[in-house]
């Protein structure tokens, strides 16, 4: 019988050490639905004030600020009860269409600060946005593959309306005014549907993967159960 050779032992160790390795690794514990929720709930709340603090150093031009006078005054009217109902809708409808036409670049830099928040951060981060490491929970691909920018941009733009934004930005830019009314509330629509139907996938299935979870091939789970740090490349 012929001995082994270095490579041979050297073979033989590392697929005994891979052996030992699985047996070790304790299987994920998926994220409760309640830390979920408040996760999403923290990161709506920081990402409205780090956007507001920015935002604050963005020139407004004088329509924009004029057109804000104006919101507040029919705001106030309505309270006192000199406007009505359908007068405050209408010019709430109206005045915030004409908002959004002057704040674009507003808008932009909302995006940007979003796709950093949910994208850039997390990526180098363990997979985990402020509000998830305060919960203790982290994204991680289901195959135990790493995490990619892809999977988190795809991801944000299902589950935190930066999707939405985007279009709405576009359709402003380019439509008129009762066309971009009806597209902007249909698209709000189809978001707020979207993360309705994510919500009960998650609470009510075995998985508890939500539809941007289901596209991306991610779960969110304890993020103290897993061993292996979760890495994250530019590519798929």
């Amino acid at each position: 019988m012929k001995k082994k050779n270095v490579y041979d032992k050297i073979k033989d160790e590392e697929k005994k050490m891979q052996e030992e390795n699985k047996v070790k690794k304790s299987p994920d514990i998926k994220a409760m639905f309640s830390q979920r929720v408040l996760a999403f709930l923290i990161d709506l709340l920081l990402l409205s004030i780090i956007c507001s603090l920015i935002t604050m150093f963005v020139p407004v031009n004088d329509t924009a600020t004029k057109l804000y006078e104006e919101q507040n005054r029919v705001l106030e009217g309505y309270v006192d009860g000199s406007v009505s109902m359908k007068e405050y809708v209408n010019q709430m409808v109206d005045l915030g269409y004409d908002i959004s036409r002057q704040t674009v670049i507003v808008s932009i830099v909302t995006i940007v600060i979003s796709l950093l928040y949910y994208v850039i951060y997390p990526c180098y981060n363990n997979g985990q946005t402020l509000g998830k490491k305060l919960m203790k929970i982290k994204i991680k691909k289901t195959n135990d593959t790493e995490l990619s920018m892809n999977d988190l941009l795809i991801r944000s733009m299902i589950n935190n309306s930066i999707l939405v934004n985007i279009i709405n930005v576009i359709l402003v830019l380019f439509l008129s005014k009762n066309l971009y009314l009806s597209t902007s509330s249909l698209v709000s629509f189809i978001q707020y549907l979207v993360l309705i139907i994510s919500l009960i996938m998650i609470a009510f299935t075995k998985n508890a993967q939500g539809l941007h979870d289901k596209v991306c091939k991610t779960e969110v789970v304890v993020a103290d159960t897993v061993k292996e740090d979760v890495l994250c490349t530019s590519e798929n």
